[in-house]
């Protein structure tokens, strides 16, 4: 898209609003009809247009007086912007004017539309090579170039029909990404962009059979016939063969419609990669022949005609993990449907609940967080929903009983659950129960002398027996042998004399007291770094590190010093290396090494250890949050000072890929730093919840952020710090997606306004101000929200904080609709509309668009107001919320314009997301606009179910429009019944 006049790069866009750039900065193109006859000229790629056809094309039958020195004066004032120093009556270079009439002569690389023809072609060429992934990649690379309808706003019959025909080329380009997708098994990637498609060409038969595909293989096989169902409904007959084969393949459960992943290659394209989160085999294993034989046997049993279920109980230390590790890898090749592993941490202090277990296998099998569904049952569902096709291995490490087990079961025939735990209670139905207990006398002797490096003796025997030949100990005492100041002899009387003395302190439990044996012996070898490193590394809760967050415990001069320190102890038997730079301390031996250093570190030291790893996961939230939204505003206002720059994160996927694997750290880092209950841990605290808060908005994990939220609250209130309790006091009040209430997040807000203005923390009292303004919105309180929304606008972008300005002054245009000041909610809302499109900002464009179908829907302009929640469809990406929402709210748009079957098609389509995410603000919102549309259709049994179940959630919700439904339930509906027929 570049073209050169001397130094300066210019570049010109008409996959969109019309613009042009020089060296990045805009150039003034002028009224519509000039903007438009450069598009006319710069389209005819070189090609000479006559002074007659720019007067055709730009007013057709009706061109104005003049028409001609009309055109003539576009084209001198587009030369003078083109054209620095260009004087009307002299040769231009770039538009020039010839006896067969005016021309570009810029390159075609410098129009959008010219790169974007030239990719589709390319495209379309390796496709019919079979060259899937060369046309993928030509065909992103096209598509990337468009930003929004093509020629928007441009006059004249030219410019509609070249927008028709652009339209209809990027419809296609679209089509055939999303097709060599699913070709190529990339399908978690296409379901929102085909229903925008389709949203916004719902008769193009190809697009939804696409649809019906995508949703097939992501298990919705009840949406993908809706899709089929709602052709049937717009086109009054049968759909085309390809559809209806479609239909019919799906009800067949055709085998030939599931992903390619276990197809041989037919294309140049790479296979998709088979999801492998299984921990390295365990260094140095040996041993367990019998064992492992008896495990890879049980996984086989049923000849893959059902869920094989293998529980694996033992004493702590006896190496059961280990097992299951090393039997998951050697079998892996069997799960081509993914191999996945979940500490559900049962013998620590915090087990691992249901809804987070569920939360973090959905991650790992690619569900955004902002698709992750609220609460345990409706995870479950959209988890069984995935892995119902999926030939899969699941190894769930340490579990508490059969209750944390039982809603993690896979589905599909063929796939293997492996379970470890320490209790022989973990009763599954049909499960295998195999026990794993002390190594037999020469395996013992055997992973001796792997962990010593060679060194055997027949002392050895008895350091095996002193062991209590458990895998921990024997690695730790392998380790010391390795040591040449240790002799077997030694070794085997320090074990007995440490264990005969500690076995009274761990009555019933033999593998307590041989890890502690083991732990102490070691642990009085190391130097004094290491042995400092090793107390403070087992204090965190979370359950492993990399170096960085080692360096932060360990206040190291960098990750080298401490991944050093890390692999000296991993060396030692104390650390258990886990893969990717990671590592982790075994509970037995991390419960010795916090007794070590309760005797050996002072509280404050063991206090700073903890307060410098939560600094350093706030100094990654802080760069991730600028990665994702880079105008933020909560970085600017931390109250606590940055010690660290955390993890340097390169771009906004590097954010989103940190923040789904640090969730559950975070959480376990920031519960225990409150429960310090010491005054310089809460400012930190409520620093890191506050910027969380705002990366995991919109998504079901902010829920999450609650119950530390709620004692943050507590320890603030406590130490009489109005600024912490007022940040988490907004963060509190934001309503939960299911049966909160509006009223109660009112009550919140106004508490932290006051809070924050008694604190003078003014970014506390602008947030809260924003966030209570919609609130009072949803209340139907317009005439409060209003000064509250206009205030928060002028201070957010007094700070620079350019998208939150404008979601301020867009909820302000619903406000002034609300109010009836239709000229300044008209004048807000498509101002902020161009500004979000200049700022490039995807997930402000997106509800600054869905802000924009609300107020033009309330102002009457229904069409504009389908427009722009096409439009915001179309970008709504991996927000499911949001995009049921936007459906929502075109059901409401075609009821105005009395397009009630497709009003009704809308509201089902909001309603099917819904189900699976649990919002029930955008339920009853959904099942009111259904209701008037069936009403309208003369379906008044539909309608009655769908307003009553409609008005009952609203008015739980608090929201202003149940007494909507209610009025249209009075008037329609006397005492709420069906009329006498």
């Amino acid at each position: 898209m570049d073209g050169t006049h001397g130094d300066e790069l210019l570049r010109f866009h008409v996959l969109g609003p019309v613009r042009a750039e020089r060296g990045g900065k805009p150039l003034t193109l002028g009224p519509p009809q000039q903007r438009a006859t450069l598009a006319i000229l710069l389209l005819r790629g070189g090609r000479p247009v006559t002074t007659a056809e720019l007067v055709d094309g730009l007013w057709g039958d009706a061109p104005p007086r003049n028409a001609a020195d009309t055109v003539q004066a576009y084209l001198d004032a587009l030369r003078a912007e083109l054209e620095p120093g260009y004087e009307p009556g002299t040769p231009a270079r770039l538009l020039v004017t010839t006896d067969d009439g005016h021309a570009s002569r810029l390159p075609a690389t410098a129009l959008d539309a010219a790169v974007f023809e030239e990719k589709l072609t390319a495209g379309l060429a390796a496709r019919d090579a079979g060259d899937l992934a060369g046309a993928h990649e030509r065909l992103s690379a096209g598509l990337a170039v468009w930003d929004g309808t093509p020629l928007a706003t441009l006059p004249g019959p030219w410019a509609e029909q070249e927008r028709r025909r652009l339209t209809e080329l990027g419809s296609i380009a679209r089509e055939e990404l999303f097709g060599c997708a699913l070709a190529l098994g990339r399908d978690t990637d296409v379901v929102a962009g085909l229903r925008a498609l389709v949203a916004e060409h719902p008769l193009r038969e190809r697009s939804r059979a696409l649809l019906m595909l995508a949703l097939h293989r992501a298990g919705r096989q009840a949406e993908a016939l809706a899709v089929f169902a709602d052709a049937r409904r717009l086109l009054g007959c049968a759909p085309g063969p390809e559809l209806t084969r479609m239909h019919e393949r799906v009800l067949a459960g055709d085998a030939a419609l599931r992903p390619p992943h276990d197809a041989p290659a037919t294309t140049s394209a790479p296979a998709p990669a088979v999801a492998d989160r299984l921990p390295p085999d365990p260094p140095g294993f040996t041993g367990r022949e019998a064992l492992t034989t008896e495990v890879r046997a049980a996984l086989t049993a049923d000849g893959g005609r059902g869920v094989t279920v293998t529980v694996l109980s033992g004493p702590g230390g006896a190496g059961k993990s280990a097992l299951a590790v090393h039997v998951a890898r050697a079998v892996r090749a069997a799960y081509p449907g993914g191999r996945f592993h979940l500490d559900l941490r049962g013998s620590g202090p915090a087990p691992l609940t249901g809804d987070a277990a569920l939360a973090r296998l959905l991650g790992e099998l690619g569900v955004a967080d902002g698709a992750l569904p609220d609460g345990t049952d409706r995870r479950a569902a959209l988890y069984r929903s995935l892995v119902a096709d999926r030939r899969m291995l699941l190894l769930l490490d340490d579990a508490r009983d059969a209750g944390q087990v039982l809603p993690l079961l896979p589905t599909a025939p063929g796939s293997a659950v492996l379970v470890t735990g320490r209790t022989e209670t973990i009763d599954l139905p049909g499960a295998r129960q195999v026990r794993v207990d002390a190594m037999e006398e020469k395996e013992a002797l055997a992973m001796l002398t792997a962990a010593g490096d060679g060194t055997a003796a027949t002392s050895a025997r008895d350091v095996a027996a002193s062991c209590g030949r458990l895998p921990l100990a024997l690695r730790i005492a392998g380790a010391r042998l390795n040591d040449s100041s240790w002799t077997p002899a030694d070794l085997a009387s320090r074990l007995h004399d440490e264990r005969h003395r500690l076995d009274a302190l761990h009555p019933g439990d033999p593998g307590a007291a041989v890890a502690e044996s083991a732990f102490r012996i070691a642990y009085d070898a190391l130097g004094p770094d290491a042995a400092r490193a090793v107390r403070l590394l087992a204090l965190p809760d979370a359950t492993g590190f990399d170096a960085r967050e080692a360096a932060a415990v360990l206040d190291a001069p960098d990750e080298a010093a401490a991944g050093a320190l890390a692999a000296e102890l991993a060396a030692a038997g104390l650390l258990q290396p886990l893969g990717r730079g990671r590592y982790r301390c075994h509970d037995l031996l991390k419960r010795c090494a916090r007794q070590q250093s309760e005797r050996t570190d002072s509280p404050p030291v063991r206090d700073a250890a903890l307060l410098r790893l939560l600094d350093h996961h706030l100094a990654t939230a802080v760069t991730a949050l600028r990665r994702t939204r880079p105008d933020g505003l909560a970085p600017r206002h931390l109250r606590h000072t940055l010690a660290t720059t955390g993890l340097p994160l390169a771009d906004t996927a590097a954010a989103r890929a940190w923040l789904r694997d640090a969730h559950p750290h975070l959480l376990d880092t920031v519960r225990q730093v409150l429960a310090l209950d010491v005054p310089q841990s809460l400012v930190p605290a409520v620093d890191l919840l506050t910027v969380w808060s705002r990366l995991t908005h919109g998504t079901a994990r902010r829920q999450d952020l609650r119950a530390p939220a709620r004692e943050a609250l507590e320890r603030a209130r406590q130490h009489a710090d109005d600024a912490s309790a007022a940040r988490i006091l907004r963060l509190l009040a934001a309503p939960a997606f299911g049966p909160d209430t509006y009223e109660r997040a009112e009550r919140d807000l106004r508490a932290s306004l006051r809070l924050a203005e008694a604190a003078d923390d003014a970014f506390a009292r602008t947030a809260a101000s924003h966030d209570l303004g919609v609130v009072l919105l949803a209340l139907g309180r317009p005439e409060e929200a209003l000064p509250l929304l206009v205030r928060a606008e002028e201070d957010f972008r007094s700070e620079g904080a350019t998208s939150s300005a404008l979601e301020a002054q867009a909820h302000a245009a619903r406000a002034y609709i609300a109010v009836r000041r239709t000229d300044e909610a008209l004048a807000a809302i498509n101002g902020a509309v161009e500004r979000a499109r200049e700022l490039g900002h995807g997930p402000t464009l997106t509800l600054v668009l869905y802000e924009a179908g609300h107020v033009l829907l309330r102002a009457d302009r229904s069409a504009a107001a389908g427009d722009r929640l096409r439009e915001a469809l179309t970008g709504v990406g991996d927000e499911p919320r949001r995009e049921a929402l936007l459906w929502t709210r075109l059901a409401e748009c075609r009821l105005e314009r009395r397009q009630h079957r497709e009003a009704v098609t809308a509201a089902e389509r909001a309603l099917a997301i819904e189900a699976g995410l649990g919002d029930a603000y955008c339920r009853g919102a959904a099942l009111a606009a259904r209701g008037r549309a069936q009403l309208a259709l003369g379906e008044p049994r539909l309608a009655l179910g769908a307003l009553r179940e409609a008005y009952e959630v609203l008015r739980r919700r608090g929201a202003a429009e149940a007494a909507t439904v209610e009025r249209v339930l009075d008037e329609e509906f006397p005492r709420h019944r069906l009329p006498d027929a």
